[in-house]
């Protein structure tokens, strides 16, 4: 039986980040045609109802879609834990205005933009609901701070003057910047507390900063690599298998001390780990607890 640590000092390695997104979809061509063809993400491969895509030709898979057509609908917006959106941070704000222009240009609705002071984010939804950011960093140096806590406002965000430092050439070939990653992923949870038990006590994220419906946690000092909301959750049962949305979501530890130390931990607390492999790198797969499948990979070899 698991328990969690007594000990609530521990802190996973600060260079921490998010390797990847797995969904469950119902339409794989649909969604292929959005991920693939609008927002310009590369096709690494597909197969046996699979497609697992990259932002850069040959890179790292940081999507990954997984065809089940008998899966119920369950977007972001409705009730039940799960995602809430997938962010995807671009290197500056040319790239993040040039896919801005490309999905606006083809037409696909907008949900809103806002300027957090640490960011600037653009939120839509894919084809069968699952919500989406892109955005791009502000400076470190710049993020507003309250002694020791992160100070994420919600100010509007001109995307007109947004869209002015868009490479339009580059928006017309269809191809997301290779430079794009998965900044930070957001989760509906049934209970922000028990988000935070897992996560930050035995996890080691850092609580970035708290609301009352609302948490968000990072390694290393970063504004957030999670966040976690019960605005549509609270009290939700454990995630269900047989919804479209978030199938699996994992964490890279690139460093080998700052790994095995993890996996002690989770192991000194009888959590049950399933060791799996991706794309040649080891880790162990356990639930959260609202039932998600967290990976959590080592370094690369």
């Amino acid at each position: 039986m698991s328990t969690m640590p007594t000990d609530t000092s521990f802190q996973i390695h600060p260079d921490t980040q998010i390797a990847h997104v797995e969904l469950q979809v119902r339409d794989l061509d649909n969604m292929l045609a959005f991920y693939n063809g609008l927002m310009g993400f590369h096709l690494l491969e597909q197969g046996e109802g699979r497609a697992r895509l990259s932002a850069a030709e040959g890179g790292q898979a940081l999507l990954t879609l997984v065809h089940n057509p008998a899966a119920e609908l369950q977007p972001s917006s409705t009730y039940g834990v799960g995602l809430y959106h997938t962010a995807f941070l671009f290197p500056g704000r040319g790239p993040l205005a040039t896919t801005l222009l490309r999905v606006a240009a083809g037409g696909w609705p907008l949900q809103g933009a806002s300027d957090h002071q640490v960011s600037e984010a653009i939120y839509f939804a894919d084809p069968e609901g699952n919500g989406i950011e892109i955005y791009r960093d502000r400076p470190r140096a710049d993020w507003p701070r309250l002694q020791d806590s992160i100070q994420m406002g919600n100010l509007p965000l001109d995307l007109n003057k947004l869209v002015e430092e868009a490479d339009r050439e580059a928006a017309e070939t269809g191809r997301i910047d290779p430079q794009t990653v998965i900044g930070h992923i957001h989760l509906q949870v049934s209970d922000t507390a028990a988000a935070q038990a897992f996560y930050g006590d035995l996890l080691g994220f850092e609580v970035m900063m708290a609301m009352p419906t609302a948490l968000f946690m990072a390694a290393g000092g970063y504004h957030h690599h999670l966040g976690a909301n019960i605005w549509h959750s609270r009290g939700a049962p454990l995630r269900e298998a047989g919804k479209t949305g978030l199938l699996s979501y994992g964490y890279q530890v690139p460093d080998l001390a700052g790994w095995d130390a993890l996996v002690q931990r989770l192991e000194a607390g009888g959590q049950t780990l399933q060791p799996i492999e991706r794309d040649g790198v080891n880790g162990v797969v356990l639930q959260d607890q609202d039932g998600i499948r967290v990976e959590l990979l080592g370094p690369a070899s």
